[in-house]
């Protein structure tokens, strides 16, 4: 099934004119083609030419010629390769002198000063919120397989604060405790300077600002010189500021404003204004020789990209795999979990953490989450229903639990630390394990630094003495029960799964003897934005391609350059350890699927691969993909109105459905994870695709094969009911790297809980 009205940001674009041209080239030297860069880029375009390690030089205006002693003639027509570069070229001869341009790879362009999407009488217009149009040239393949180059256009929206922190303070802002950046003039004249963070203001004195954590040779900056980054945070600040009370009405008018051109009709408005703009500017590869662009890109093309719509993955619901649904509300609520028969304890000890002030309403709402809220019906009127009647116990099919409850005589850290002991103290003296404590927290609780936060301390306390913990905030409670009842639904869910539950699994088709998707995510542990005493954090999740989860596992605290080694041994005592649980044989046949969060480079494909290899599988294949949710693409389906049809308020105009997967090539596919239906307002825009990229490295190559399975993940989060914008194996990940940050600030955390005992096998981190 597929769409026949998409559209995607991608103009089609060829060559017309004498396309046969003469170059120059040379040996390649790093300093070298920086060099002739800096020198000569207005009149050559310069691209290295990795088969035979030479730079080349493409004569782009007028007059010019080669710069090297040997040239060489070349047919641009057939030499497709230098078209990106010499179409970058030629957006910035087309911007130069017009708008501002940020970059120049991809190019990037300011939009126009008199379009400030944010304005107050008293704002001054050093305050700005404007467009910023990203111009990409890619090739990708139609559904014929034949490559069609052309260029891919974007519209987004950028923050700026452009006084100096001299004018900041003449205005009574204070700087201090805020990071700064400098600019730099820039190699091309014809862009703006270069913003570099360079550190945080700890002091003012004499007009130079005293930095802390800063970058080498920027202990201190002159007030003239430096400017706040335009961060929302910041930028935000900066408002409130200077409006004070009129702040929020200002922020709430530049956000509508923006939600604007994010909108479908609105991105796709000046997505099409920018491409006719360029079709009147002659845009010349070389002289003598146009860029012809045409539309964008839609359905009815034969060369757009084959597609289909991913259906909905089939969940289980039992063992003997005869119980399934595709939607796991109805599923769970009609079956009962996967694993009913099995799962122990039925009778739950459940410790309950909250502030003494609170008490008599926390009560009131364990009670609800534990045995249900049947009088509250929700949907359209002559379609309610009940979402949450049943409850956590019924629903999952447990016994009246034993709930006590200790309360902390504060809102911080030791009171909670307090409460925690004494819960543990009980479970001694009794005789009690606590299997789950529900803990109370508050909003405010996020801004507090680690080592302070109450929420971290009491998962700290909890999780080493083998207690599932989950919390829910004091804002969460006093909700409407129209809301309530949807909350108590994620929170019932993660709850089953934090025990050691299994709500469901996929339904998938064994395809070979054993397959292994493997999530890798990372976290950089530092306070610092200079990047001053990163470490990196790698961290895998494993699932069999069922969706069964085997265990959480990571590497050690360890420098960036010491990543692919500990992440390649960590993977070897996973994969081993499933083996041996398992009883694989050494001639089965075993497909290891890796999602990456970053590209995965040679030296760390080749180094996972050997490290597999070494467990003496004889028939081992791998695909490397990296799921990448920020990417150039836009899809558009021009019959999408807008969710849901009966209301004023539509979301989603123009955005794709759930599902769809556009294959750009053997290495590359689009997938929308989550539609127009998942976004929760009007506001948020238009929901964007995600770009799956194939390592080269990869035996596994089907590329049909690996897209949908990343979108089967998507479905299968046992932490929400609604389908994640993102597979499981990266969200999971990186939900275990945040935690075992903030844990690791609790001086009482102990890395073993997780690592080495019960507890880690759950899913804790939820």
């Amino acid at each position: 099934m597929s769409s026949k009205n998409l559209r995607l940001n991608f103009a089609p674009v060829g060559l017309r004119g004498d396309t046969e041209i003469h170059v120059g080239f040379r040996p390649f030297e790093v300093d070298t083609l920086a060099s002739l860069r800096k020198e000569y880029g207005e009149t050559h375009v310069f691209r290295t030419h990795r088969e035979d390690d030479t730079i080349i030089d493409i004569p782009v205006a007028q007059g010019a010629e080669p710069l090297s002693d040997k040239t060489m003639e070349v047919d641009l027509k057939e030499t497709h390769w230098y078209w990106a570069a010499l179409l970058n070229a030629a957006l910035v001869r087309a911007f130069s002198g017009k708008r501002e341009i940020a970059r120049d790879y991809p190019v990037e362009v300011l939009g126009s000063a008199q379009r400030n999407l944010i304005g107050h009488e008293k704002l001054p217009n050093w305050v700005q919120k404007r467009s910023l149009l990203q111009f990409t040239p890619r090739t990708i393949f139609g559904s014929d397989g034949k490559p069609q180059f052309g260029l891919l256009c974007d519209a987004r929206v950028r923050n700026l604060l452009l006084a100096t922190c001299d004018e900041l303070i003449d205005a009574g802002i204070s700087v201090i405790g805020k990071y700064v950046i400098v600019d730099h003039p820039p190699d091309d004249p014809r862009l703006t300077p270069r913003p570099q963070t360079v550190g945080r203001v700890a002091s003012i004195s004499d007009g130079q600002l005293l930095l802390e954590d800063h970058r080498e040779g920027f202990e201190s900056v002159d007030t003239s010189r430096a400017r706040l980054s335009a961060s929302k945070v910041d930028f935000d600040w900066c408002v409130r500021s200077l409006l004070g009370n009129d702040a929020e009405r200002v922020l709430n008018d530049a956000k509508l404003a923006a939600s604007q051109l994010h909108s479908g009709p609105g991105r796709l408005k000046t997505i099409e204004e920018t491409l006719g703009f360029l079709r009147d500017q002659a845009l010349e590869a070389v002289p003598g020789v146009e860029f012809e662009m045409s539309e964008l890109l839609d359905s009815k093309s034969p060369v757009f990209p084959a597609q289909e719509l991913i259906q909905k993955p089939s969940l289980v619901f039992d063992p003997s795999g005869t119980r399934t649904d595709n939607w796991n509300e109805r599923g769970i609520k009609a079956n009962g979990p996967y694993d009913q028969r099995t799962f122990t304890p039925k009778k739950l000890n459940i410790a309950v953490i909250c502030q003494a002030r609170y008490e008599g309403q926390v009560e009131t709402f364990v009670a609800k989450f534990l045995e249900g809220m049947p009088d509250v019906k929700t949907g359209r009127r002559g379609r309610e229903q009940a979402r949450y009647g049943d409850g956590f116990l019924r629903r999952f099919q447990l016994e009246k639990a034993n709930v006590q409850t200790f309360t902390s005589k504060s809102a911080t850290l030791d009171g909670y630390e307090q409460a925690c002991s004494a819960a543990l103290a009980h479970s001694a003296d009794t005789g009690i394990q606590w299997d789950l404590a529900l803990v109370q927290v508050e909003e405010d609780f996020k801004a507090l630094p680690g080592h302070q936060n109450p929420y971290f301390g009491t998962k700290a306390a909890l999780l080493k003495n083998h207690v599932a913990v989950q919390s829910f905030r004091l804002e969460t409670m006093n909700q409407p029960a129209s809301g309530l009842v949807f909350t108590m639904n994620q929170m019932s869910l993660a709850c089953y799964a934090k025990l050691g539950g299994r709500p469901w699994l996929l339904g998938a088709e064994q395809t070979v003897g054993h397959e292994l998707v493997i999530g890798v995510g990372s976290h950089v542990a530092t306070t610092s934005r200079i990047g001053g005493g990163s470490r990196q954090v790698g961290i895998t999740t494993v699932f069999s391609s069922d969706g069964g989860y085997h265990l959480s596992e990571r590497t050690n605290v360890v420098p960036f350059s010491e990543y692919a080694s500990a992440l390649t041994e960590t993977l070897k005592r996973t994969i081993t350890r499933i083996r041996d649980q398992d009883n694989w044989k050494n001639t089965d046949r075993v497909r290891l699927i890796f999602h990456m969060f970053k590209p995965a480079k040679d030296v760390e494909a080749e180094a996972i691969k050997a490290a597999v290899e070494g467990l003496e599988l004889d028939n081992v294949t791998y695909a490397f993909v990296h799921i990448a949710p920020t990417n150039p693409f836009v899809l558009f389906d021009m019959d999408q109105k807008g969710e849901p049809p009966w209301s004023q308020q539509k979301k989603g105009v123009l955005g794709p459905s759930r599902g769809m997967h556009l294959k750009l090539g053997d290495h590359e596919s689009l997938v929308v994870f989550a539609g127009a239906s998942e976004l929760k307002q009007a506001t948020d825009g238009m929901p964007r695709a995600c770009l799956l990229k194939l390592h080269r490295n990869s035996t596994f190559r089907d590329m049909t094969y690996l897209a949908r399975q990343a979108f089967d993940f998507t479905a299968h989060s046992w932490r929400i009911m609604s389908p994640e914008p993102f597979p499981i194996t990266i969200k999971y990940s990186d939900l275990i790297a945040e935690r075992l940050t903030g844990l690791k600030q609790i001086k009482s955390w102990d890395d073993d809980a997780v690592k080495f005992r019960d507890i880690g096998r759950t899913l804790w981190f939820l």
